[in-house]
């Protein structure tokens, strides 16, 4: 028992009491890097100066609108990171020495276990992602509560269901940072830089220089195609490439789909009609499908 509490201590003071530690890094630099930039597209919303406007990612065909307070969110995005923290620090625990173990051994090293963590934690999401939306029972009491946001927007970039919250995006990282087999340092780097990507790919916006939306297709246009009800089995990859989708076939374009992309007017006035279409029959449609299931639970209330 006394083993247990010394060990319990041990692990506390490497990471809440050692800020310059790398297991500090790795489990506050991700949620802090959250905040500040949703803040920062938070406040963007809510100043929402007119030149800015072109560059908002806006549906030619709009469809529902968020029923959710921003409040109820954040407070999920809170639990989220609670339970992010929480199975960080047992990881810690039950592994305490994994940092001192698995140091950074250069650049070059680095960079490869960077890319092949971005390539594990890819294809680990899309397929969780998508076995949710395959899976009705999985869909409707798992992850239709993220797709109450019609509309995504930067705070809600991690708004799901806490069980959810757990399986897709924690243990996701779990996983990435021992299947790679990738220091800590670098564990830091990535799950930063994917909290900082999915913010962006649900902030709404996407400005003409922006060079993480240059070397990702997966952008906040593709990513907001998937939110819509009438295309929720399209765009499952997150949050860095697409080529998952291509070869399963849930590809689709954000060309003609919105109304502006990096400032150009879109020229494609056959969609306006054609989505316009579905909106009507999206308002019209009997229980059938994920599309209903998504529109519905939009219009629970929320406490």
């Amino acid at each position: 028992m006394e083993a247990s509490v010394e060990h319990f201590k041990y692990a506390i003071n490497k990471t809440l009491l050692s800020p310059n530690s790398p297991e500090f890094g790795m489990l506050v630099t991700p949620i802090l890097s959250y905040w500040l930039v949703a803040s920062f597209y938070d406040m963007l919303d809510i100043l929402s100066p007119s030149f800015l406007q072109q560059f908002r990612v806006t549906r030619i065909s709009r469809g529902p609108d968020n029923r959710l307070s921003k409040g109820h969110v954040v407070q999920r995005v809170l639990l989220q990171h609670l339970i992010q923290f929480s199975l960080g620090m047992l990881v810690v625990l039950v592994d305490t020495d994994q940092c001192t173990m698995k140091p950074a051994k250069g650049w070059v090293q680095s960079c490869l276990q960077f890319g092949l963590g971005m390539f594990i934690m890819d294809t680990y999401q899309f397929w969780i992602h998508r076995w949710m939306h395959v899976n009705r029972y999985l869909y409707k009491h798992l992850h239709s509560h993220h797709h109450r946001l019609n509309i995504p927007y930067a705070y809600g970039a991690l708004y799901n269901h806490p069980l959810e919250a757990l399986l897709l995006d924690t243990l996701g990282g779990v996983i990435t940072l021992y299947a790679s087999g990738m220091s800590c340092e670098v564990g830091t780097w990535l799950m930063t830089f994917a909290t900082i990507k999915t913010v962006l790919d649900h902030s709404g916006y996407i400005f003409p220089i922006n060079p993480l939306h240059d070397l990702f297709p997966n952008s906040a246009a593709y990513h907001d195609i998937h939110h819509d009800v009438r295309n929720i089995k399209k765009n499952y990859s997150q949050p860095f490439f697409t080529h998952w989708d291509w070869l399963m076939g849930s590809y689709m374009s954000s060309e003609g789909f919105h109304l502006h992309h990096a400032g150009k007017l879109s020229s494609a006035s056959s969609s306006v009609k054609c989505l316009a279409s579905d909106e009507a029959l999206l308002n019209n449609a009997g229980p059938a499908s994920d599309q209903e299931d998504a529109a519905s639970v939009s219009k629970e209330k929320t406490s």
